[in-house]
């Protein structure tokens, strides 16, 4: 009988994990559902429980299947597939009780781990990946083998530890081939911004400490590092959302001369906008530059991906209709901010005048920076937070604009990120989702386009570096984050721990993830240009040792065939007596045939007493060999077959 127990709560173990992994993916009411059917699992497992009969099964399945549908729906195809794949192993191990029913079972888990990748692919994902795999190789070899989990956990080990050198050669050679499908869609905090900014969108950011990018950036760009997204020119009093023209392909720019390019090693993303420190120009087909100056992505795929972006310089002047666009304001609401932008503008004669005034006014009448800002909710949210006199980053941006445009000046509001965090050897700069930002920009004749940031008047420390470092929001900041080691990374034990495994998935990005068809092609054709005799031996090397792992596989795979040692010691013995034309006979029971031997080999005759000793005790009185009794079989083995008798 087959450890059916044993494989089956492994299974049960593995499609645990990987629902918990997949936790932000799936409805929470499905996960609880797959809870539940793991839990009897267990259940029938360990208290006796009894297995659900097939017609329970039915009706079980068909509940389910509703359930599924009602919760996952059918938006996200990839979402559904992965969970109906959940969902009917966690069925299957419920009613399954022969040995091929469990080994289906086993096979699908195979896909079930990789599933993960579709939605996580960072290094410590990958780890618990292969730790799934090692448990369900485990749970294969315990199908057939009578022995403990720890004995057939050895051989899972050496085998993932055998197709090691298999999957580098591969991954480094092989071609990459496109996705079959569009990968499933990021919940908004985890994507990041939103194409339609209201003030509490980006202070809601602050609780997520998701990293959104890298950036490869030379010491030579100093803070503050404005990275801009997303222009927002329509307001309807409460939002700021995009045009329809935002998308549109920008045409003509001239390139900046000897402009250095900065890299970005993006996270996983939904989102088509792609943060530039300037307008930027990226030479890929599958990015563009809009009319605004902002990278666009048409077709994001919700993986990890790297471009590398070039500054450009934009038309200074701005069309009628743009003009236009970036003056409207609603009619008949926040007339206190209409009043204050009409006072300021009665003193100024410029738009630079305007700007200075502005900015005095946020600094002279105590304005604050704060990360839990109190509610303005009412029509006339902008007056009552320019009574209020605190608020994030969005408020300030918001109200900002809207000023401008009621004293003529046309402004707009721009949503991404702002500053980030250096390595410890400042290689490269970490953005987070916490870093999220808003600004105004502010149109200056024969100028063009302006930063005006009001958060830089009152709260000027948030321009440089990231928001983790500002101490004045500080205590906010870490209530917001919650318990975590970016909270605790005051204490020098966590922020060491945590800057080395930032540290070890930025390699993990940038040499494995970041590792496509460009580079591949580019590793390709530095190994066969400049053709040297080093490089023939290692590419001679490399496919020597693809054979040899992939030989050293086979052999393993066939000497693990035999999973009863005595059947393997067995076997030698009768292809060493046939080797001697004293073959086994048809029908010869194992006692009668090394009786034989024994007879017609008297030099080993101990030999052949003590295996048929130890032969007997293991089949007809069902003890299992101990080590020392395993040893003693190889050693009379390898007494008949190779011991000279003097």
């Amino acid at each position: 009988m087959f450890n059916q127990d044993k494989v089956k709560n492994l299974s049960a173990l593995i499609i645990a994990i990987t629902s918990a992994l997949l936790f932000d993916e799936l409805a929470v009411f499905f996960i609880a559902t797959v809870a539940l059917l793991i839990i009897w699992v267990f259940a029938i497992s360990y208290t006796k429980a009894n297995a659900p009969t097939i017609v329970v099964a039915n009706i079980l399945a068909v509940a389910c299947t509703l359930t599924l549908f009602l919760t996952i729906g059918t938006n996200e195809l990839v979402n559904l597939f992965v969970a109906m794949l959940l969902q009917a192993n966690c069925l299957k191990l419920l009613i399954a009780t022969q040995q091929r029913q469990i080994k289906s079972i086993v096979l699908v888990n195979f896909f079930i781990s990789c599933c993960v990748f579709l939605f996580y692919q960072s290094l410590h994902v990958t780890f618990l990946v292969l730790l799934l795999f090692l448990v369900n190789i485990t749970a294969l070899y315990l199908l057939t083998n009578h022995k403990v989990t720890s004995h057939s956990s050895v051989r899972a080990i050496k085998l993932l530890a055998l197709s090691l050198p298999i999957t580098c050669i591969l991954f480094l050679f092989l071609p990459k081939l496109p996705a079959f499908w569009r990968m499933p869609s990021l919940s908004t905090a985890q994507v990041g911004l939103s194409e339609s900014v209201n003030p509490f969108n980006i202070a809601d950011l602050t609780k997520s400490d998701n990293l959104a990018f890298r950036a490869i950036i030379s010491k030579e760009h100093k803070a503050p590092y404005y990275w801009r997204a997303m222009v927002h020119e329509l307001f309807d009093g409460r939002s700021w959302n995009i045009s329809e023209s935002a998308e549109k392909k920008l045409l003509d720019y001239d390139l900046k001369k000897a402009a250095e390019k900065i890299k970005i090693l993006h996270e996983q993303s939904s989102l088509n906008w792609l943060p530039t420190l300037f307008y930027g120009h990226v030479d890929e087909a599958d990015i563009f530059t809009t009319i605004n100056g902002n990278l666009y992505r048409p077709n994001p795929n919700n993986q990890k991906f790297t471009y590398e972006f070039s500054e450009i310089t934009l038309n200074s002047e701005l069309s009628k209709s743009q003009y236009w666009k970036n003056l409207q304001i609603p009619r008949n609401v926040n007339l206190e901010s209409i009043e204050l932008a009409k006072k300021i503008k009665s003193q100024t004669n410029s738009t630079e005048m305007f700007i200075n005034l502005l900015a005095r006014h946020y600094i002279d009448n105590g304005f604050k920076y704060t990360l839990k800002p109190p509610s303005y909710n009412d029509n006339n949210q902008i007056d009552q937070f320019m009574t209020g006199k605190k608020g994030f980053c969005g408020h300030y941006a918001s109200s900002s604009a809207f000023i401008f445009r009621a004293a003529g000046i046309p402004a707009r509001v721009v949503s991404g990120y702002l500053g980030g965090e250096f390595a410890e050897n400042e290689e490269y700069l970490s953005v987070y989702q916490y870093d999220a930002h808003a600004w105004t920009e502010v149109w200056v004749d024969n100028i063009g386009w302006v930063i005006f940031d009001a958060t830089a008047y009152v709260e000027p420390d948030r321009l440089y570096g990231s928001l983790s470092q500002l101490e004045s929001t500080r205590n906010d900041f870490e209530d917001n984050i919650g318990l975590g080691l970016t909270s605790l990374s005051e204490i020098a034990l966590f922020n060491e721990l945590r800057l080395y495994l930032e540290q070890l998935d930025y390699k993990w990005t940038a040499w494995v993830l970041g590792f496509d068809n460009t580079a591949q092609k580019e590793l390709l054709k530095k190994l066969i240009e400049d053709v040297s005799a080093i490089k023939i031996a290692i590419i001679i090397s490399l496919i020597g040792l693809f054979l040899l792992t992939f030989l050293s596989l086979k052999l393993w795979q066939r000497r693990l065939h035999y999973d009863d040692p005595i059947v393997y010691y067995l076997l030698s013995i009768e292809n060493y007596a046939k080797g001697k034309g004293l073959q086994r006979k048809t029908g010869e029971t194992i006692e009668v045939f090394l009786t034989r031997l024994s007879d017609s080999l008297p030099e080993h005759k101990r030999d052949f007493k003590s295996f048929l000793e130890l032969y007997s005790r293991h089949r007809y009185g069902g003890k299992t060999l101990t080590k020392a009794q395993t040893k003693t079989l190889k050693r009379n083995v390898n007494n008949i077959k190779y011991k000279r008798q003097l």
